[in-house]
C-alpha cells in the first residue's frame, strides 16, 4: 500500500527545512558548473532520505535515461535505459504529480496497477519541468523493503530539489546553444573578475592571438602588455570609463599575435556592479577584424590620400552595401568600367550585367563563394562595352560579416589589365614561334653535322692516306702539318658530335620511365669496357634503386661522369663509386658518383660546368668541354640540381639530386643554355 502521509513533528519539520535551505544554497553559490550543481543535489537529498539511490532520469516516449546517479549499490550505472512501462517513472508521468511509496506486503499493486514487480521496494519521485515541459524524475530509491514513511515534509524537499535540478538543466542546455553558435561565429569570449583579478578566455581568444592554452594562463596583465604600444591607453581609458560612468565598452585595437605581428580585433564588454556601485566583474568578446581593417586601409589610402597615384595605375575601388545592394564606384572605376555613361547605375546588378557571358558564372561564383566564407575574391574577366568591345579587369575584393555571420559590406578594386593580358597572347604566340624555330634549328643542326662531317672524314682519311703513301717523301715539317690536320679534323668532329648531343638533350622531348640505377650502371661500364681493361679499373654501384627519368638521358649523364673519371685518373687504378641514398625531406634520390683520379682546386667547382672551359691542356687530356655542360643540362631537365666536390690528387664527388616522384616530362628548351661543362 502507499504509505500513510503524516504530519512530521518539530524535529522533522527542521531538518526538512535545514535540507531546502541547504538545496538552495548549493544551487545559488557558486553554481557556474552546472553539472557539479545537479550531482550536489543529489548528494544533499541522498542524504536527507537516508536511501541508497538517488538519480536524475530522462523521459522518452518507451523507455527512461539515467542522466545522473549517486549509488551505493552499483545496480545502475548513468546511461542505463530501462523500458518506462511498468516503472515507477510512468507512474510519475501518467500521475502528473509526485510519488511516494513502500512496498510493504505487497500491498502496493492496488494503487498502483500495471507497476512491475521488480522494481525499487522504496519510491519517491517528482517530475523535473525544463522550459514548462516534463524533462524527467528526480527519483530516490530503495531494493529491499524496509519501513520507510514519507511526510509532506519529504514532499517538500523532493520537490524543491526537483525545482532546482531543472533549474540547472535548463541553464546547461542554454550554455550548450550558446556555446554552438559561438564556435560558429569568430568571436572569442572573455571574462575577468575584477574582485580577484582571475580571467577567462574561451578557445577562441587563444586562436586570435596564437598561443597554446596549456602553455599560457590568461592574467589580467595581457590587457596591456599584449595591446599594441600605441593603442594601450586608448583601450585603458575605455574600460576605466566604462568601470566607473557605465560608459558602452567598445573599441577597435590591435593585440600582439604569437609570432611577433599585430591582430586588429573588435573589444566589447559589459561589466556587473553590486548595490554599492562596485563593478564585480566583465565579461565581453574579441573578434578579428584584421581583414576588415586591411580593406578599410586600403580604401582609405586610394580614396583620400593616392587618388592621383591610383588614377594613373588604372585601379579603380568599390565599395557594396549588401542590404541595400547600393554600389558605390570611384570615378576612376566608372572610367574603367562605363566610359560610355555619364552616370552609370550603381548596383551589384549592373555590375554583374556588363560581365562577358562566358565569365559571368564564374566571377559570380567565386563573390558567392567569399560571401559564405569560402576562400577570397579575386578573378580575371572581360568586361563589355556597348559597341561589342571588351576589356579585361582584375577584380578582388573583401567583404565583412556581422555577429552573425552574414555579409554587410564588401569592398574591393578594379584594374584594367587588357595591355597585359594582350602582351601575354603575344608572348604566348612568341613561345609558340620560338619553339617551332627551334624545332628547325634542331633539325637544321642535325643536317648540317651530318654534311660537315662528310669532308671532315674526307680529311682525315686523307690525310692518313697521305702519311702511309708519301710518308718517304714528306720532310720532318710536312709530317707535322699532316698530323696537326688530321688532329684538327677529328677534333671538330668530336665537337660536332658533342654540340648535336647537347642540343638534343636539350630539345627533344623526354619520355618518363623507372631505370634502375644498378642497371644503368652495368650498361654504361659495358661502353667502356676497352678503357676499363686497359686501366685496371673498378666501376662499382653500391646500391641499387629505381630512379624516374628518360633513360637516355640518363644514360648521356653516367657515360659522361664514369668517362671523365676514367679519363682524369692518377698514378692508381681508377675507382668509381657510384651510390644513392633519401634526401631528408623523402622527396628526392641523392646520387654520388666518386673517384680516385687527380681531382681539381675547389675554387674550379663552378666553372667545370661552364661550356667549353677546361682545366687542362687539350694535348695532355683530349676532349671538347662540352661533356659536363650536358650532364647539368640533363639533370636540370629531369628538375634536378649536380654539383661537385674536388681536391687535387684526392679525386672528385659529384653529387646529383633527382626527385622520387615521377616528373612530367620537361618541356624542351626553347634556346640553348649558355653554360656547358668539361673539366
Amino acid at each position: 500500500m502507499v504509505a500513510d502521509t503524516k504530519i512530521g513533528d518539530a524535529a522533522g519539520e527542521a531538518q526538512a527545512y535545514r535540507t531546502v535551505l541547504d538545496l538552495v544554497h548549493l544551487s545559488s553559490v557558486g553554481n557556474s558548473d552546472h553539472e557539479q550543481a545537479i550531482l550536489q543535489i543529489l548528494g544533499r537529498v541522498k542524504t536527507h532520505f537516508e536511501l541508497p539511490r538517488v538519480a536524475v532520469c530522462q523521459i522518452a516516449p518507451d523507455r527512461y535515461s539515467v542522466e545522473y546517479l549517486l549509488d551505493d549499490t552499483g545496480r545502475y550505472k548513468v546511461g542505463d535505459a530501462p523500458e518506462l512501462a511498468g516503472s515507477w517513472c510512468q507512474q510519475v508521468v501518467d500521475r502528473n504529480q509526485t510519488v511516494m511509496a513502500s512496498r510493504i506486503a505487497d500491498q502496493v499493486a492496488d494503487a498502483y496497477p500495471g507497476l512491475s514487480a521488480n522494481g525499487p521496494q522504496i519510491y519517491a519521485g517528482a517530475r523535473i519541468l525544463v522550459d514548462g515541459r516534463l524533462h524527467g524524475t528526480l527519483t530516490v530509491t530503495a531494493d529491499e523493503a524496509v519501513e520507510k514513511r514519507f511526510d509532506d515534509d519529504d514532499r517538500n524537499v523532493l520537490e524543491t530539489a526537483a525545482a532546482l535540478v531543472g533549474h540547472h538543466v535548463s541553464l546547461l542546455r542554454a550554455e550548450s546553444r550558446f556555446d554552438l553558435a559561438v564556435r560558429g561565429s569568430s568571436v572569442g569570449l572573455w571574462e575577468w573578475n575584477v574582485a580577484d583579478d582571475s580571467v577567462y578566455w574561451a578557445p577562441r581568444c587563444f586562436e586570435i592571438v596564437g598561443l597554446d592554452p596549456v602553455e599560457h594562463t590568461p592574467d589580467v596583465s595581457d590587457f596591456t602588455e599584449l595591446q599594441h604600444p600605441d593603442d594601450r591607453e586608448a583601450q585603458a581609458a575605455a574600460i576605466r570609463q566604462h568601470l566607473k560612468h557605465g560608459t558602452p565598452y567598445q573599441i577597435e585595437h590591435r593585440i600582439r599575435h604569437r609570432d611577433g605581428h599585430y591582430v586588429w580585433v573588435h573589444s566589447r564588454g559589459q561589466a556587473v556592479w553590486n548595490r554599492a556601485g562596485v563593478p564585480q566583474r566583465i565579461a565581453g568578446s574579441i573578434e578579428d577584424i584584421t581583414e576588415r581593417k586591411r580593406v578599410e586601409e586600403a580604401w582609405h589610402r586610394s580614396e583620400e590620400r593616392h587618388e592621383l597615384a591610383v588614377r594613373g595605375t588604372g585601379v579603380g575601388v568599390w565599395d557594396w552595401d549588401v542590404g541595400s545592394g547600393v554600389v558605390y564606384w570611384s570615378e576612376q572605376l566608372k572610367r574603367i568600367l562605363a566610359p560610355d555613361l555619364p552616370e552609370p547605375e550603381l548596383s551589384i546588378e549592373a555590375f554583374a550585367a556588363r560581365i562577358h557571358d562566358d565569365d559571368r558564372e564564374r566571377v559570380l561564383g567565386a563573390l558567392q563563394r567569399h560571401l559564405a566564407h569560402e576562400g577570397e575574391y579575386r578573378a580575371e574577366y572581360r568586361s563589355c562595352r556597348p559597341d561589342g568591345s571588351f576589356i579585361w579587369v582584375h577584380t578582388r575584393g573583401q567583404a565583412v560579416w556581422n555577429e552573425n555571420g552574414e555579409p554587410v559590406r564588401m569592398a574591393g578594386s578594379c584594374h584594367d589589365i587588357t595591355e597585359r593580358k594582350e602582351y601575354e597572347v603575344r608572348l604566348a604566340e612568341q613561345a609558340e614561334e620560338l619553339l617551332r624555330t627551334n624545332r628547325e634549328l634542331e633539325q637544321y643542326a642535325s643536317i648540317a653535322s651530318h654534311d660537315l662531317q662528310e669532308p671532315l672524314r674526307k680529311i682525315n682519311s686523307f690525310g692518313e692516306l697521305l702519311l702511309r703513301d708519301y710518308a718517304d717523301r714528306l720532310d720532318e715539317r710536312g709530317h707535322l702539318l699532316v698530323d696537326r690536320m688530321v688532329d684538327g679534323a677529328q677534333r671538330l668532329r668530336a665537337l660536332i658530335q658533342d654540340l648535336l648531343s647537347y642540343s638534343r638533350s636539350s630539345n627533344d622531348d623526354m619520355k618518363i620511365v623507372e631505370v634502375g640505377l644498378a642497371d644503368l650502371v652495368a650498361r654504361v661500364s659495358s661502353d667502356f669496357e676497352l678503357a676499363i681493361a686497359e686501366t685496371d679499373a673498378t666501376i662499382t654501384c653500391e646500391n641499387d634503386v629505381v630512379l624516374r627519368g628518360d633513360e637516355m638521358l640518363l644514360r648521356q649523364l653516367f657515360n659522361n661522369l664514369i668517362g671523365n673519371s676514367l679519363k682524369y685518373r692518377g698514378d692508381a687504378p681508377p675507382h668509381v663509386r657510384i651510390a644513392a641514398t633519401r634526401t631528408d625531406d623523402e622527396a628526392r634520390w641523392h646520387l654520388t658518383v666518386r673517384d680516385n683520379g687527380i681531382g681539381f682546386a675547389p675554387r674550379y667547382a663552378e666553372r667545370v660546368f661552364d661550356m667549353f672551359k677546361r682545366l687542362h691542356p687539350r694535348d695532355a687530356y683530349p676532349g671538347t668541354g662540352i661533356g659536363l655542360a650536358l650532364c647539368q643540362r640533363v639533370v636540370e631537365r629531369h628538375d634536378g640540381r649536380i654539383w661537385v666536390e674536388s681536391e687535387p690528387g684526392v679525386g672528385c664527388c659529384f653529387h646529383i639530386e633527382l626527385p622520387l616522384s615521377p616528373v612530367e616530362a620537361h618541356p624542351a628548351a626553347l634556346s640553348g643554355s649558355e653554360t656547358g661543362d668539361g673539366r
